[in-house]
């Protein structure tokens, strides 16, 4: 099932946005023309990613400073040590959409 999350006119150069669609918060970022999204929440901590900060293509948790690669969700240093969901993102009538 595709998804619409937001339109990509939203965005300005490495922006991110929260996105709650169904009760479940998605970050959308845009960073050098491409757009990502992932979970919002940190799978160390219960912390919004949207708090954080954009740095390339990572979002860097703003609890513990815990970076994940926005392309993959990996964890990328301590203290998180599991992945964040990486979503494919598609594109569709100007519209960012996820494949669920």
């Amino acid at each position: 099932m595709i998804v619409p999350l937001c339109s990509k006119e939203d965005f300005t150069e490495n922006s991110m946005l929260e996105i709650v669609h169904d009760g479940h918060s998605y970050l959308v970022a845009k960073v050098e023309d491409e757009f990502f999204v992932v979970d919002n929440m940190c799978s160390h901590e219960d912390s919004e990613l949207i708090l954080g900060c954009l740095k390339d293509k990572t979002i860097k948790c703003s609890l513990h400073g815990s970076y994940f690669d926005l392309e993959t969700g990996e964890a990328l240093n301590e203290p998180a040590d599991e992945p964040i969901k990486a979503y494919k993102t598609l594109m569709k009538d100007n519209n960012i959409c996820i494949e669920l």
